[in-house]
Parts: structure tokens; C-alpha cells; sequence
């Protein structure tokens, strides 16, 4: 009998382990869950297929060509050399597209410079954006002011010369030898999340 007592005694350690453990187990499927929740709370950027031409005389196009409808108000427009224009340029040679200079089919800016107000409020599948050849390329960000007209150099540096003759840089889009050359064009949201990207060729 003195024995049977003895073994009972021995019983509740097992069971105080055992409940450790059990209340150890719920804790962190409560952490976890919660966690998992905070997670979840981050919207994801919506998704869409964009095609592109960059032209050196006429300007970027952007035709939304299926997917989610694009807020403008949160999104960048990138466009970034490849290395076939210097190395290191697909990381460094990055072009932020000025907003401002982004027209639609009916030339509503992205947003009015004079104010600051948004005009294209929405990018939906089918409609076309556009940063024409001339003045809004040169304020836009994709090139230099001197770089319009298109020209050919093949020296480091650019500058003006004489007359109506002037020299672009080597590694400018608008520069002709630059011709054939691929860049890709990036639309982000503006917390750094991928809507999407396009490998554009350079045309005349």
C-alpha cells in the first residue's frame, strides 16, 4: 500500500510539465496569430501589364494594356537604362518621370505644376499615358535640356557649341548612338511595391 502511494505522488510533476507546455503552446499560437494578422494588414499594390515605345523625337508612350486600375497619386514612373549604356547604369542610371509632364490621350497632366493638383486621377487598362518630344521631355526628368533635338555624340561630356549644333551626353536617351539600346520601364507604387515592368527598345 506504502507503495502505491509513493507512485501516485510521483504523478503530479508529469502533469505540471504537461501543463506548462500546453499553456506555453497557446501563447505562441496567439503571438503567431496576432503577428500574422499585423502582417496581413499591408495592402498589396494592384497588378497590371504595361507596354511601352520611347522615342528619341516623339517621347515616351505607356498603354495600360490589362489589370488593375493605377491610382496616379501613388504610383512612380521609372525608366531605367540597361547596361548596354555603361556599366553600373541598370542600378544607378535610374530616371524619376516627373509627374507633371505625364499627359493622357487629351493631354490632362498627371498633375497641374501651377498647383499641384491631380488631373488624371486613375490609370485604367486601355487608356494610353504619354510624356511627348520637345519641352514636357525636357522638363520630365528623362533627359537633359540639352539633350532636344536628338543628337550624336560619342565624348564623355556633353554641352552646347556654336550655333544651332549641340553635343548630348553618351549615356543620354536622346543620343543617337544610343539607338537600339534597352531600357526598362517601371511602375511602382510608392511604398516601393512592383506594379509592373516593360523592356522598351529606343527607336529614332
Amino acid at each position: 500500500m506504502l507503495s502505491f502511494k509513493e507512485n501516485e505522488l510521483a504523478v503530479s510533476p508529469v502533469i505540471g510539465i504537461m501543463l506548462m507546455l500546453v499553456v506555453t503552446i497557446i501563447i505562441a499560437a496567439v503571438v503567431s496569430g496576432f503577428a500574422g494578422g499585423m502582417m496581413q494588414t499591408k495592402e498589396t499594390a494592384p497588378q497590371a501589364a504595361i507596354s511601352g515605345t520611347y522615342s528619341q523625337y516623339n517621347g515616351l508612350t505607356m498603354t495600360h494594356t490589362g489589370g488593375d486600375s493605377i491610382e496616379t497619386r501613388d504610383v512612380r514612373v521609372i525608366v531605367r537604362p540597361s547596361d548596354e549604356f555603361g556599366r553600373g547604369q541598370d542600378l544607378y542610371g535610374e530616371l524619376l518621370v516627373d509627374p507633371c509632364y505625364i499627359r493622357d490621350a487629351y493631354g490632362n497632366r498627371w498633375v497641374n505644376p501651377e498647383d499641384g493638383t491631380y488631373g488624371v486621377m486613375s490609370w485604367r487598362s486601355g487608356e494610353t499615358m504619354y510624356v511627348t518630344g520637345g519641352e514636357d521631355m525636357q522638363n520630365s526628368g528623362l533627359i537633359q535640356y540639352e539633350d532636344w533635338p536628338p543628337c550624336y555624340n560619342t565624348k564623355l561630356n556633353g554641352g552646347k557649341l556654336g550655333g544651332n549644333s549641340h553635343y548630348c551626353y553618351v549615356e543620354s536617351l536622346n543620343n543617337q548612338i544610343n539607338i537600339g539600346k534597352t531600357i526598362t520601364l517601371e511602375i511602382i507604387q510608392s511604398d516601393g511595391q512592383i506594379i509592373a515592368l516593360a523592356d522598351i527598345a529606343i527607336q529614332p
